[in-house]
């Protein structure tokens, strides 16, 4: 039986150039060479049975590697960008929807794309997250940076501001100044406190005071004591017991 000469044929990404020396055993033998350019020299019987389509590139654990855009999907970085173009998207819902695409708040072109918001961002530290600097603009290079938690809180529109001597500090830079917590200062503040009593360390108690302004001694015996409001409120509260009222009625 003849060979036929398969110079020219296409298996594949392979394309046999030549003939070779044949095996040991008398198989024929071609030389192919593949769509990327490596060169093999394969069987006639293995090109013409299809187990051989390329120089082994289009092999699915190089396919992988091929198609591989950034390897990063599983990474942190990647989540936050996938999180962030999700809640800025038309397709979320609830209250994500409601404080972002509601309100206008959108990804820039750009950063539409993975590689360069990472590009433009870099990578986060291990406990910071991406914060925009002006709540009412959208995520775009200008306006965010990765920050750890306090700074994003004290960048909240819900957070408390405080004015004091002409300074303007969130609640939370306030404890840091004075030493108070800010949950104390946030309480102080919406009980209708001051700034300047809110802030104070050890602020006096008003209740007490009140009752400081009262003290006065006794007509009768001269003890010193603290007269009802009422009392002051009626004229009354000038003797400090019972037994003093009484004296007080015999002479």
């Amino acid at each position: 039986m003849a060979l036929k000469d398969m110079t020219g044929s296409v298996f594949g990404a392979l394309t046999v150039t030549n003939r070779e020396s044949n095996l040991p055993d008398g198989t024929a033998v071609w030389r192919c060479v593949c769509e990327c350019g490596e060169v093999r020299v394969i069987p006639g019987n293995s090109l013409r049975a299809g187990r051989n389509k390329s120089c082994g590139c289009l092999s699915p654990r190089f396919t992988s590697k091929r198609t591989k855009k950034h390897g990063m999907s599983l990474s942190r970085v990647y989540n936050i960008w996938h999180g962030m173009i999700a809640r800025c998207s038309d397709t979320s819902t609830g209250k994500t929807r409601r404080l972002y695409y509601d309100r206008g708040i959108r990804v820039c072109e750009r950063w539409m794309t993975f590689e360069n918001f990472l590009e433009d961002m870099g990578v986060p530290g291990e406990r910071q997250s991406i914060d925009r600097k002006d709540g009412n603009k959208g995520y775009e290079p200008e306006n965010c940076r990765w920050a750890d938690g306090k700074t994003q809180a004290n960048n909240t529109s819900a957070n408390l501001t405080i004015t004091l001597n002409g300074i303007s500090l969130t609640a939370s830079e306030w404890s840091d100044k004075t030493g108070i917590k800010a949950n104390t200062i946030v309480y102080r503040v919406r009980r209708g406190w001051s700034a300047d009593r809110a802030l104070e360390k050890n602020p006096v108690n008003v209740r007490t005071k009140r009752k400081e302004d009262r003290v006065r001694p006794c007509e009768v015996c001269g003890t010193e004591f603290y007269p009802r409001l009422s009392q002051v409120k009626a004229g009354g509260g000038r003797f400090c017991s019972q037994k003093c009222n009484g004296e007080s009625r015999k002479n």
